[in-house]
């Protein structure tokens, strides 16, 4: 995808940091489906363009305007925006090998969702396709008090075949982030999309573009199919076949062969002028791979992450896990090279990607025909530049390509600040950790990787006659949100209770722990069965903070003294490294069933997950879901679902249900 040049306009102040607004974290305060939680948030003059009623926002597309109401001196109210899309399958060939993908509206990646900070999107999702359900989830978006909205497993059933399905919510946090299938491995075979929400900036920009750059694997197969190899323990894990870039891949000897093409029809071009200071958005959406961006000779300052305003932070490069977003800005070079012409790269993190060929890494790669990360042009408009070149650039002095980049990841501050109690609701001293992984091999207990899940005090198991050991497996025909009183009685639930609270001041305290620690329930944890991966681990329903993160194993007597309770790194997808640990904090002030599990869509397939029950103890999320019918259009759904169940080619569910 072409980005051209939008012609040079006075800027709308919108764009520009606003201490007054950043001041309150209006992501984080209320939502508003409690009033009493509200938290004004008064704009200055400045804040909008001259008009306070309609203004275009500098990087929304054409014709897109933001609404508020001339005298609404408080948070942004917007207007309702409707969307349609709907999932069907196509044939597609986004590197030239053809697959039976599943895509919204018809293209890879989807078509973006775009709304300004305040308005109430509503999408309506039509399932077209003839063997399969589907469920969507809002990927970031907190869904404050809006719990059914969240499109898991655990909040409703699949969407029928042939049926519409609506969600409906207002847009609390701004920012960029993505949509996607979360029925089975779907959105590996295509089903996601960008979605964007014009708010205030932490740092001024000249031109700012509203397609992000959508940074994914790619499988050449049927993501069903390859999702066995993720079950096998003779295969060892699914692999991806390429990488893409807003939906276009180049084979690895592409650039060798070119012919002088229009490099716009090759690989995604970004227009733009010496000296400019350019916004871009970046969102991973792969499947099992995380990268290292950058952009030949251009340093990156970083202004957001994950829907989170951050303190203006210079790299060279910069990692982009499974699932998290950057919103950066790149100072455009006043004399840039004749050529104007400058790779972008999306090159695989070291420990985190698997490819059909073998592992490609940046100094023992195992790849046989090594993929080549060169997947984007930043071209400047300028004399004598064209598109009929490709680039001589050089890459950045880059000297770590880990997946865990644990300095960059934990120096990024929030512009609004987060103080965390040191002593947290739970006890954490009472929590244990096993892995859990799903396998058909019966005599093979654990698969070819291992995560390790916050559960309860292994004698408080037993004495419930809970197993060890299990993945999150759920049915994805009885969603826990209409099952409360059930939650946690099967050996699969993988349950964590947590009690709800809106003092802004109280914090729940969470480690996830990747160092294979040995003890008496875990002498068959052998490194050869299970190897030690990093995972991107993401939140549904709460921003967390990071803590504590580290590639050295968890020691609960020394590592909590380097923690980190200052306004730490705040985001909604977090890094757990290899053979080592995360720890998270996150406010317990939204009720409901909430998901936590492993974006590797494969390891959240095979049950890399566990649910989150946030409630007072008094009806809290039962009392929510009875507001304006949500629990009978919840029932209707299912009841559409379990009569077109026994239709669907595909009626046996062959994953965890997540």
């Amino acid at each position: 995808m072409v980005r051209r040049l939008p012609s040079l306009r006075s800027l709308f102040s919108v764009v520009f940091l606003c201490q007054r607004i950043l001041a309150i974290d209006f992501g984080q305060s209320y939502g508003s489906s409690n009033p009493d939680l509200l938290v004004p948030r008064r704009y200055t003059e400045d804040d909008l363009a001259n008009d306070h009623v309609h203004f275009h926002p500098e990087g929304a597309t054409d014709g897109f305007y933001c609404h508020y109401p001339e005298d609404d001196n408080y948070a942004p109210v917007g207007i309702q925006r409707h969307y349609h899309v709907n999932i069907a399958k196509h044939t597609i060939a986004p590197d030239g090998n053809p697959k039976e993908a599943r895509l919204f509206n018809g293209t890879y990646p989807g078509p973006l969702i775009e709304a300004c900070w305040g308005d109430t999107v509503i999408v309506h999702v039509t399932n077209n396709l003839d063997d399969e359900g589907s469920v969507i989830h809002w990927h970031g978006l907190r869904q404050y008090y809006n719990n059914d909205q969240d499109g898991v497993g655990m909040t409703q059933c699949p969407i029928a075949r042939g049926s519409t399905w609506t969600y409906n919510f207002t847009m609390l946090q701004y920012g960029t982030t993505w949509y996607h299938s979360h029925y089975s491995v779907q959105y590996a075979d295509g089903v996601l999309g960008p979605l964007v929400v014009h708010g205030p900036a932490s740092a001024p920009y000249d031109v700012s573009f509203a397609w992000p750059h959508f940074m994914t694997d790619w499988v050449h197969r049927s993501a069903v199919d390859e999702f066995d190899n993720e079950k096998s323990s003779k295969v060892r894990g699914s692999k991806a076949d390429n990488i893409l870039l807003d939906g276009m891949g180049r084979g690895p000897k592409a650039a060798s062969q070119y012919g002088g093409e229009d490099i716009r029809t090759l690989y995604p071009v970004t227009t733009i002028l010496p000296g400019q200071r350019v916004r871009l958005r970046l969102i991973n959406g792969a499947a099992g791979t995380s990268f290292i961006f950058s952009i030949d000779g251009h340093a990156i300052e970083i202004i957001a992450n994950d829907l989170v305003p951050v303190r203006p932070t210079f790299v060279d490069s910069l990692l982009v896990a499974i699932g998290q977003r950057y919103d950066i800005i790149i100072h455009g070079l006043k004399k840039p090279s004749p050529t104007g012409n400058y790779w972008i790269r999306t090159k695989p993190a070291d420990g985190c990607n698997t490819f059909r060929n073998g592992i490609f890494n940046s100094t023992n790669s195992t790849n046989r025909d090594p993929l080549d990360s060169r997947t984007g042009i930043l071209h400047y408009d300028i004399p004598n530049a064209t598109y009929f070149s490709l680039p001589q650039s050089t890459l950045n002095n880059i000297t770590d390509y880990s997946c865990a980049r644990v300095s960059e990841q934990t120096s990024l501050r929030p512009v609004v600040p987060w103080t965390i109690s040191r002593t947290p609701l739970n006890n954490l001293a009472l929590s244990t950790f096993y892995p859990a992984h799903e396998t058909t091999v019966s005599n093979v207990k654990y698969g070819n990787y291992t995560h390790w899940l916050l559960r309860l005090d292994p004698l408080v198991e037993k004495q419930g006659g809970v197993t060890f050991h299990n993945p999150l497996f759920h049915n994805f025909s009885n969603p826990s949100i209409l099952n409360l009183s059930a939650i946690g009685q099967g050996d699969y639930d993988n349950v964590v209770r947590l009690p709800y609270s809106s003092n802004s001041s109280e914090f729940i305290h969470m480690v996830i722990d990747v160092s294979l620690l040995p003890s008496t329930q875990q002498t068959d944890l052998h490194p050869d069965v299970i190897p030690p991966l990093a995972h991107p681990m993401h939140w549904h329903g709460s921003d967390v903070v990071l803590l504590g993160q580290s590639e050295r194993p968890f020691d609960p007597a020394s590592s909590k003294k380097s923690w980190n309770y200052d306004n730490p790194p705040r985001r909604d997808t977090i890094m757990a490294p290899a053979g080592g640990y995360v720890a998270v904090a996150f406010k317990p002030d939204n009720p409901g069933v909430w998901l936590v599990h492993c974006h590797i869509a494969w390891h959240a397939s095979a049950g890399l997950a566990l649910q989150m029950v946030v409630d007072d103890g008094k009806g809290l999320v039962k009392g929510l879901l009875g507001r304006d019918g949500r629990e009978e259009r919840l029932k209707g759904g299912c009841e559409e679902w379990k009569r077109d169940l026994g239709r669907v080619v595909r009626d046996v569910m062959v994953d965890s249900g997540i």
